[in-house]
């Protein structure tokens, strides 16, 4: 009966009833998303008969030019240096090679480019596969190993003419079809392929981004991705895809899947988190940093959006990485109140390999006596301003006295305009420091009157402000 009177029912009725039962159960309007965008039944269509085909024989032609390189014997007459200046003979072999590859991976992308005019999408992938395959498989003549990475440096001019394809790819739209041959023969090939630091899916994830216009296109994408098992290769597309089929919601729920596997997904999810929900900022770091996930990239990100209240733990671990990278006073001060005394006597331990540091902490936590007496061993030509100016600053009689020790001291053996320039630098700081400040104009008088055969260390301190003569 129900057949019956629903044949014979208006679409309008029909409407109508469909507008009653989303009122009365909501949860079935996704359901009606997903039936309305989800491709059905969809077979495979190809431009081309066979595209394993194709991709091999394209990729014999391009890995052909590519072997043909002659790099054992540039034509130094054709070379153009990319600067000035002395340029080694091997950087310039290896610019040289670079050159060469740049210039053949350009013919063909150029054949990739005229796919896309004739909107061949398809096919315009399938020989950007061939290219990936080619540069993978070449073996180029290099007798000197003039090239570190061939293949690196294949798959990088690769890259570079593919980034100029971009704004083609951006405004093409490529039919269902198209769009759903592209994914499978793309899974296909990367399933094929022995797993390598040169993966085929993760070169192409951006560019099949660009493909992507509507929540339509991305359900087919995301279609194929789950019939051929291949969404955890492909954590941050499928993260973006998600966000073309279901906007931001959809998008969180699977970067919450996928942010331990992927830097842009973790970055991303940081990014919405930092301004939308700091608790949720908090927890994806402490996570990523507990399982040592992306320390380095994001330390930085982690010091200037988090608060030492948020989670006093981690902010000590993220600041003493940042601070190990780099010392400097900024990071000092938070362990300062972070660490006691004596856990910071420990910790400053560390940086006796780099002096101006430790004197530096020394100073900062006011054990001044230390910090002169390791700048009096350790202090040299090199290293004398990053070392007396936080002790000039922090102890300034005992450490004018110590820099006249040491001026005398290194004038023995040390010459150069460079050293000169760093003592007038030091005693130009010395001057302004109060309590010192007619010491260390004294100081400056001497040192021009003791060494006055030193015409260049006297032209310094002249420079410097110091002597008016």
């Amino acid at each position: 009966m129900f057949d019956q009177f629903y044949q014979q029912s208006s679409e309008q009725l029909k409407l109508a009833f469909l507008e009653e039962v989303f009122r009365k159960y909501p949860e079935l309007k996704e359901e009606f998303l997903g039936f309305y965008l989800k491709p059905s039944g969809k077979t495979l269509k190809m431009t081309v008969r066979d595209p394993d085909d194709f991709i091999m024989a394209s990729a014999d032609l391009i890995r052909a030019d590519l072997e043909s390189m002659n790099i054992n014997e540039p034509d130094w007459q054709e070379y153009t240096p990319p600067h000035n200046g002395y340029i080694p003979e091997y950087e310039a072999m290896e610019h040289m090679a670079e050159g060469e590859i740049s210039r053949i991976i350009g013919i063909h992308v150029a054949e990739v480019e005229r796919y896309c005019t004739e909107k061949q999408v398809d096919l315009a992938f399938l020989y950007m596969f061939s290219l990936h395959q080619a540069c993978t498989k070449a073996e180029l003549d290099d007798e000197y190993e003039t090239l570190p990475d061939p293949v690196s440096s294949m798959l990088n001019q690769l890259d570079q003419h593919l980034q100029d394809c971009v704004p083609l790819f951006s405004v093409l739209h490529a039919a269902d079809d198209q769009l759903f041959t592209i994914a499978s023969v793309l899974i296909d090939q990367h399933q094929k392929s022995p797993s390598d630091d040169h993966e085929l899916l993760p070169f192409f994830e951006s560019y099949l981004y660009f493909l992507i216009h509507s929540g339509a296109e991305a359900n087919i994408l995301l279609d194929v991705l789950e019939q051929k098992e291949a969404i955890d290769a492909l954590p941050w597309l499928v993260s973006e895809l998600h966000r073309k089929a279901g906007g931001l919601k959809a998008w969180e729920k699977t970067a919450l899947i996928f942010f331990k596997k992927n830097r842009q997904v973790a970055s991303a999810l940081l990014d919405h988190y930092k301004t939308a929900n700091k608790q949720e900022f908090v927890r994806i770091a402490k996570t990523l940093w507990s399982e040592g996930l992306f320390q380095e990239e994001f330390a930085s990100r982690y010091f200037d959006v988090l608060e030492p209240s948020d989670d006093p733990n981690l902010y000590k671990q993220v600041t003493i990485r940042l601070n190990e990278r780099k010392f400097s006073e900024n990071y000092y001060r938070v362990l300062q109140e972070l660490m006691g005394m004596e856990e910071r006597m420990r910790y400053i331990e560390k940086f006796h390999w780099d002096r101006p540091a430790y004197v530096l902490a020394l100073c900062m936590d006011g054990k001044y006596t230390q910090a002169i007496n390791y700048a009096r061993q350790h202090a040299d030509r090199w290293n004398i301003v990053a070392i007396m100016t936080p002790c000039i600053q922090s102890d300034p009689k005992a450490a004018l006295s110590l820099l006249d020790q040491k001026i005398q001291e290194l004038l023995i053996d040390e010459r150069g305009r460079n050293f000169y320039e760093r003592i007038a630098q030091l005693l130009k700081i010395a001057a302004s420091t109060p309590g010192i400040q007619q010491e260390a104009a004294d100081l400056a008088t001497k040192i021009y009157s003791i060494y006055s055969r030193l015409t260049a260390l006297r032209a310094e301190l002249r420079s410097a402000g110091l002597i008016n003569m």
